[in-house]
């Protein structure tokens, strides 16, 4: 019996990747790096802002997990076109372009193998024609495992039949693909039209207890960078953010964002240093300055909540991969430590104790596509995340194995594969698109994430607002006059008065329509306890939320399993509202979020049981609920 730790193995594994470059004449040598294009004065900046969608979290072939998986041809610059909505070749054959095109993309390729990927995929390498790359060019998982076994030592150390005894061989090759990430952002950075932004990603494993994915995505603001990455093998995250600290200054300006917390053991809002030690005034004060967003859902699953979890919410029981712990539990499972609403709250202790918040974070969604197509998410279109490894239907269903859960001795209930999704969407409000303005965007928190469609919401918080503040066509510039959007602060209450919300969000016309929109409340009561509570604020079909419930009445929206048709009369294209809180406490730390759900779709699965002619998984939910997340507003005494 496959035990839970050799089941998060698999989806680490799925989390790590590399991706194919052009050959260079010198393994050694970095290209030049393009600069990027100044955005053009004229470009027209809206004081009321737009809302752009992206991706801040993709892989193409430089990752060296999603070179082994057969993703060879989709590199950085391929990754980019297909944002900009060209059309591109899918890893295993077929073609596939978005429905439309993305606004900003930043490729984030694991920091970790970048040498070994060039010395293993460069012809000119000393390397080259070594078993280990043949090898890994070759997909051998096996030479993957003794990579990702070096970051599982402490302390960690590099494949030795690649980087040499010392490693680094490995550490002089990054510059060759470092220079060309930068080069491929560089070039697809089109001010006005789309945003390209440096990145990579940081893919840290938990010291002890299985190796959970403490992961961070580093995005720049501008072409000024570091001259190299910062990895695992260097150091845990609190290092990256010291690295970055002393090596992004002047022009350099950069955020980190923590992603899939489920994924975490926990070890993301337990209130600890990555390896179980204590902050540091230092540490904590530079969690604060560069974790300025957390990514809430991709294709691991969703990282909001989950029923039993601190939080009675029966819908937070979506896109989950893990059960609850059970007593002693902590590796393979949920617990309390796992969920961004639960670290929402806990960042409102820290404030009443510490007088500083390390989780007030931003809300964005992603997918961690290691196919090289940014935002592909599109449930009836769904070709897996892995290459060639899960891009048969059975495969992705569990009917047949993951060639990677094989290789690794899983099969059939032991294969995750079947419980993943096709991952979210990033949102932001910004005056334009530009990287300037995107990234303020960002990290202001002015952002939202959505489970994979461009359904759009959008939060202000003021006090003194009637109930029809968001009525006519003013409503956006008063919240930015009188109050804050998401992302945003509230503090001093007026006495007597309760804070008021205008809510709004507006439907992908690519998706279902909307069902119901919500506010979710978090706050800290005088006895140190901490509360939530779920809110219905609008409903769709004239319905009215239940005073003593808060839930608005089912719209009756259905789903043909049949054909997948969904009800044509049902649901709203827009839905909006101002609320007001009816248990405010002034004295109480709180933070209120926006959350919108569609009516009902077929799931991907659903739509793969239909193109494989088998019986749909009985185990697997046949329809979803798509939905939308707005980044908080928090209450400070």
């Amino acid at each position: 019996m496959t035990t839970r730790r050799e089941l998060w193995l698999l989806a680490l594994i799925g989390a790590w990747g590399c991706t194919p470059k052009q050959p260079m004449t010198d393994a050694d040598e970095a290209p030049a790096v393009a600069e990027a294009p100044e955005p053009e004065a004229t470009i027209e900046k809206s004081p009321l802002k737009n809302a752009y969608f992206g991706e801040l979290h993709i892989h193409t072939a430089y990752s060296l997990d999603a070179y082994i998986f057969g993703t060879h041809d989709n590199d950085p610059f391929v990754a980019y076109r297909f944002a900009k909505g060209e059309e591109v070749d899918m890893p295993g054959g077929g073609r596939k372009k978005l429905v439309a095109p993305l606004d900003f993309a930043a490729v984030t390729d694991h920091a970790e193998a970048l040498g070994e990927y060039e010395l293993c995929t460069n012809p000119e390498s000393s390397m080259y024609s070594s078993e280990a790359c043949e090898g890994i060019r070759g997909g051998d998982m096996g030479f993957f495992e003794k990579i990702f076994a070096g970051l599982a030592t402490t302390p960690t150390k590099r494949e030795v039949a690649i980087c040499g005894e010392d490693g680094q061989a490995c550490v002089d090759a990054i510059s060759g693909p470092w220079g060309r990430i930068q080069q491929a952002a560089n070039e697809a950075n089109d001010p006005g039209n789309f945003t390209a932004f440096v990145a990579w990603e940081y893919s840290s494993n938990a010291p002890e207890g299985g190796g959970g994915m403490m992961h961070r995505n580093v995005i720049f603001r501008s072409a000024a960078v570091p001259d190299t990455v910062f990895s695992a093998f260097d150091g845990m995250g609190e290092d990256l953010h010291a690295f970055l600290e002393e090596n992004c200054t002047g022009d350099c300006q950069v955020l980190t964002i923590p992603h899939n917390p489920n994924f975490y053991w926990g070890r993301l809002y337990w209130g600890k240093n990555s390896d179980g030690s204590e902050w540091t005034e230092e540490g904590l004060a530079r969690r604060v300055k560069l974790d300025r967003l957390v990514e809430i859902m991709q294709v691991k699953g969703n990282s909001e909540c989950q029923k039993g979890i601190g939080t009675t919410d029966e819908d937070c029981n979506f896109e989950l991969v893990f059960d609850k712990c059970a007593p002693g539990e902590n590796v393979g499972c949920s617990n309390d430590y796992a969920f961004v609403r639960n670290g929402l709250k806990l960042g409102l202790e820290h404030q009443a104790s510490r007088g500083v918040n390390p989780f007030k974070q931003g809300i964005i969604g992603s997918t961690d596509n290691h196919n090289g197509t940014p935002s592909d998410t599109k449930e009836d279109e769904f070709r897996g995340h892995y290459g060639t490894n899960d891009m048969d239907p059975e495969v992705r269903l569990g009917l047949k194995a993951n060639p990677t859960a094989e290789a690794m001795g899983m099969s059939g209930d032991d294969d995750p594969t079947k419980l993943y999704n096709p991952g979210g969407i990033a949102g932001v409000w910004a005056e334009a698109n530009t990287r300037e303005s995107i990234w303020d965007a960002l990290h202001r928190k002015e952002t939202f994430g959505t489970s994979g469609t461009r359904t759009k919401i959008r939060l202000f918080g003021g006090f003194g607002w009637p109930a029809d503040a968001h009525a006519g066509e003013g409503w956006v510039k008063r919240g930015y006059d009188e109050g804050v959007p998401q992302g945003g602060d509230l503090s001093a209450a007026p006495e007597g008065q309760a804070p008021s919300f205008m809510v709004w969000s507006m439907r992908d016309p690519n998706s279902a329509p909307l069902a119901r929109l919500q506010i979710i409340k978090g706050w800290r009561t005088a006895d140190g306890e901490l509360e939530e509570q779920t809110f219905d604020v609008a409903c769709s079909d004239g319905g009215t939320p239940d005073p003593s419930t808060h839930r608005c009445p089912d719209n009756g929206a259905t789903v043909n399993l049949e054909d997948c048709s969904i009800s044509q009369d049902k649901g709203a294209s827009t839905l909006a509202t101002t609320w007001t809180d009816p248990d405010f406490d002034a004295a109480q730390h709180a933070f209120y979020y926006a959350r919108v759900l569609e009516n009902p779709v077929c799931r991907w699965s659903m739509y793969d049981a239909m193109k494989a002619g088998v019986e749909h998984p009985a185990d697997l939910p046949k329809t979803i609920r798509e939905r939308a997340w707005s980044s908080p507003i928090w209450y400070t005494p």
